[in-house]
């Protein structure tokens, strides 16, 4: 496709899953031998102007954040094919031009980093549906860029484009909520 933005790879390793500027989230199977990628087909588009998308820890769900309809679009995944089935687009009206998408490795919550309303939203997932339930939102910080989450499930960590920092947040284990530990 053209102008490739976001790749990721599955938990299984069979299937990558490509976000091209040209508005579209494309799916490819995986050569596990040779490494050699064939093209499974296109998602439904359900979001104008993909960005990011990550797939959460049981294969089973893909979350994408489109940039212009300032959505997130929840997608369930054939786990054979590895084709995509739409199944939920979130809005946050008071959210624009969401950047990067993260799910914690314990599957229950997704992290959208949101550059223009300077924060984190945060979501519960359904772990049967895939859907998003709002949690909130973290505390301001400057044209946040991208989240991701460390392995244990424990800490944030943020990048802030404009102050040339990471910060790092504790996770709340029950709610999923973050709190600004410091700046690196």
């Amino acid at each position: 496709g053209q102008h490739p933005i976001s790749v990721t790879i599955g938990p299984s390793g069979k299937f990558a899953y490509v976000v091209l500027l040209s508005n579209d989230l494309s799916v490819y199977a995986i050569n596990r031998t040779t490494g050699t990628l064939t093209s499974v087909g296109t998602a439904e588009k359900a979001g104008q102007h993909p960005i990011s998308v990550t797939i959460g820890p049981s294969g089973k769900f893909a979350y994408g954040v489109n940039l212009l309809s300032n959505d997130i679009s929840v997608y369930a995944i054939n786990q054979i094919t590895g084709a995509l089935t739409f199944v939920q687009a979130v809005v946050k009206t008071q959210v624009r031009h969401p950047a990067s998408v993260t799910i914690g490795p314990s599957g229950k919550f997704a992290y959208v980093a949101n550059p223009s309303s300077n924060d984190i939203s945060v979501y519960a997932i359904n772990r049967t549906t895939g859907t998003l339930t709002s949690v909130g939102t973290a505390e301001k910080v400057r044209l946040v860029a991208s989240v991701t989450i460390d392995p244990s499930g424990k800490f944030a960590y943020v990048t802030n484009f404009f102050s040339n920092d990471i910060s790092v947040y504790a996770i709340n284990q029950i709610t999923g909520g973050i709190t600004r530990k410091r700046k690196e």
